[in-house]
């Protein structure tokens, strides 16, 4: 009868034993199927916000880890500088902290919090737990680092195998490398090439979107178009180097004045746009004060006496009959060259800036 019972328990154990075993293969093959949906939806991700809210959230959900976060060394992506961040799978962090945590290009693991910066430790500190960070490189340089973070102390433990993370990395470098080329292009595309403000493609798209917004939900707005005084004289005299050195000044200059959401761009030329939300004609004829002082305060070169300065045509989209956002332009276009046809001139030369529109009724 023992026999039997020795035999009985063998088999159950054997049972247990081979259940276990398949478990655990379907469990690998789940993580592996897993692994591809997460390594595509990486590879897809059109912004930092996707791989915040699927890949890296997906790691967590399939490896069952309390925490999944790319970290993102501050500077070193051109698509990362104006990410917020807060509260996010992603994160943009210091230079510091990289240069504190990763001595080299080692994966650095364990439960010792001491030896990585405080920028990258995300789980409460009360609290034991394992964490494995993982550094991104691109072309030898460190760009980012993968952390994955568990409660389980002994989960990522140094006999813990790295592989999938390292390889999860370098596919991280592949989808943050081509998010910065996508974004870089487009900046060019948005950008003027030699001021660096919004071009005519934003000039447009702008314009009609907030003519747009003004017609359908009453969102009234500013359109301000300028003309610099006498650029084709410092042109002639000083070439157009200086010429283009000057305009690089004015974008800057005028650039400093205006409000974080105001959008100045460059239209071509000596021409310059600027949409802003105020609507207010106080607060216009300041803007249009600091803007003229930014320009005519603007110096390049002390041999030659040239008073700079603008004269600018100036809508302000309250009420008015519009149908069509190149209604407004015209409007500023009439306005600014009735300015430039007012101003006071010696020898040729604009010795004054001009704005209207401000005060006008449309």
């Amino acid at each position: 009868m023992s026999n039997i019972s020795n035999l009985l328990k063998e088999n159950y154990d054997l049972k247990n034993e081979l259940e276990s075993m398949v478990m655990r293969v379907k469990e690998n093959e789940a993580k592996h199927n897993g692994f591809k949906v997460i390594q595509f939806s990486m590879l897809l991700s059109d912004n930092l916000d996707e791989i915040s809210n699927k890949p890296i959230k997906y790691i967590e959900e399939i490896f069952d880890i309390e925490r999944a976060v790319l970290f993102i060394r501050k500077d070193s992506l051109a698509v990362a500088q104006n990410y917020e961040s807060v509260g996010s799978r992603v994160r943009i962090i210091s230079h510091e902290a990289f240069t504190y945590t990763f001595l080299d290009d080692e994966v650095r693991s364990g439960t010792d919090k001491a030896v990585i910066h405080k920028e990258f430790q995300l789980m409460p500190q009360d609290i034991e737990y394992s964490y494995v960070l993982v550094p991104i490189t691109d072309n030898g340089r460190m760009v980012a680092a993968l952390g994955f973070y568990s409660s389980d102390k002994n989960r990522f433990t140094k006999e813990y195998n790295f592989d999938f993370v390292e390889e999860f990395a370098l596919i991280a470098s592949i989808a943050l490398r081509k998010l910065d080329n996508a974004f870089l292009l487009e900046m060019q595309a948005n950008t003027d090439y030699l001021t660096g403000l919004p071009n005519k493609f934003i000039f447009d798209l702008t314009g009609n979107n907030s003519f747009k917004e003004y017609k359908e939900n009453g969102r009234s707005f500013t359109f301000i178009m300028f003309d610099l005084n006498n650029y084709k004289y410092i042109n002639d005299e000083l070439g157009h180097l200086a010429g283009d050195e000057i305009l690089k000044i004015i974008a800057r200059n005028m650039r400093e004045c205006i409000g974080d959401y105001d959008i100045l761009g460059r239209f071509g030329g000596d021409e310059f746009y600027l949409f802003t939300e105020t609507t207010d004609k106080d607060k216009l004829n300041d803007l249009a004060k600091r803007l003229i002082k930014s320009v005519e305060e603007t110096e390049y070169n002390d041999n030659i006496n040239v008073k700079n300065g603008f004269c600018a045509g100036v809508v302000i989209v309250k009420a008015g009959n519009f149908n069509s956002f190149e209604d407004i332009v015209r409007l500023a276009d009439s306005r600014l060259y009735g300015a430039k046809g007012k101003i006071k001139r010696e020898n040729g030369l604009a010795v004054e800036s001009m704005v209207m529109g401000i005060d006008d009724d449309n």
